[in-house]
């Protein structure tokens, strides 16, 4: 019994040592850094930067749902479409969806936003931008709706 206990001991031994060294070289990589995908670090950095951004505009979208005011998420969505990054597209579409459920507050200002996104010919899967405008006037009061009308008079 003593010779089965050892040996268990043993190779519980063992394979504990065997985790411990498989810890120790995870950490060992974690520490040596992001290795980059690409061949031409500025297209690394470019990457890097785009991502940094995109999670600002996360936090920023985030952040804009609980205060009613999606400007600067909006605004880091497009900065990122113009550097040709998807997550610009997503961030964006994620806003408009916000916006038709009224989370923008400020609802002249998310009608003339997707006023000018109609106008950029921009288009998002599912997401149809009539069905936000008429969202958004549903939540107007009389005056806004007057502004709106008069701005933007129907075809």
């Amino acid at each position: 019994m003593n010779l089965l206990s050892y040996s268990m001991r043993h190779h519980t031994l063992a394979g504990f040592a065997l985790v411990l060294a498989s810890l120790a070289s995870n950490v060992s990589h974690a520490q040596e850094g992001f290795v980059c995908p690409y061949e031409d670090e500025k297209e690394c950095a470019y990457e890097n930067e785009s991502l940094s951004l995109f999670i600002k505009g996360r936090d920023a979208y985030d952040h804009g749902r609980e205060i009613g005011d999606l400007s600067q998420a909006r605004d880091i969505g497009y900065q990122l479409a113009a550097r040709k990054n998807k997550n610009g597209r997503v961030l964006l579409k994620m806003i408009y969806m916000e916006v038709r459920m009224g989370g923008h507050k400020n609802y002249l200002q998310a009608y003339e936003w997707v006023q000018e996104a109609m106008q950029r010919n921009e288009s998002y899967s599912r997401l149809d931008f009539q069905s936000v405008l008429d969202s958004l006037k549903k939540r107007m009061t009389p005056e806004q709706l007057a502004a709106v009308q008069a701005k933007y008079p129907a075809k």
